[in-house]
């Protein structure tokens, strides 16, 4: 893999503010590809892709689990850390974040995962910064999902988590979804204050997850 040309600072994605300097890349295939300079230099990125998919249908070949219920899961998770073309690779594999050694066999994940998995739930990790293994995942609604991950989803309009604009009230609203309910925390001019409110009911009833000034 040799570098065509330095692209200089470019913001990684649509939701990040932050830049970062990328690299136009030609792959040993021939294909030439656009990634982060970092990731070549630590040795994160060594291909277009093409590796990550040869290894993908070998695994498949071998384990013959592609028909089960859990294999997009494992097939998800193991995309988002390790192919740098995976649109969420920035918030997982270029973090740091991995997959334990044993859960690189989809056998093992499935013996850990399958016993607690129920439709309508998603593998979701508690510590957000901590890498999939199965003392840090569990199966969540996406209401824990939502609270536990970093990412603001894109109909978010505040800025600030768990915060969204009353129109009724004119002001912004503070919630959050605990023990299976949705919880108005309160009402606020500012949605910077409703923002602390809502770390402060995160913090005061042990709810855990991401906050917004973490």
């Amino acid at each position: 893999m040799i570098l065509v040309k330095d692209l200089g600072m470019l913001v990684a994605n649509e939701k990040s503010g932050y830049k970062r300097r990328y690299g136009l890349y030609k792959c040993d295939c021939g294909e030439e590809f656009k990634t982060l300079a970092y990731s070549v230099k630590q040795g994160h990125t060594k291909s277009c892709g093409c590796l990550q998919k040869k290894v993908t249908t070998q695994r498949n070949r071998k384990h013959g689990k592609r028909n089960h219920r859990l294999y997009n899961v494992w097939n998800n998770m193991m995309t988002r850390c390790y192919n740098q073309n995976h649109k969420d690779y920035s918030y997982y594999g270029l973090r740091g974040i991995k997959v334990c050694k044993e859960w690189h066999n989809i056998e093992n994940f499935i013996n850990d995962m399958y016993p607690t998995f129920q439709n309508g739930l998603t593998l979701d990790r508690e510590n957000n910064d901590g890498n999939y293994e199965s003392n840090n995942c569990r199966w969540a609604n996406i209401y824990i999902q939502n609270r536990n991950t970093r990412v603001l989803r894109s109909t978010n309009k505040s800025g600030y988590r768990g915060v969204s604009w009353s129109s009724n009230c004119k002001k912004w609203r503070a919630r959050c979804h605990h023990h299976g309910k949705e919880i108005t925390i309160g009402y606020f001019e500012d949605a910077k204050d409703a923002g602390k409110a809502y770390d402060k009911f995160i913090d005061d009833n042990n709810i855990g997850g991401a906050k917004n000034e973490s």
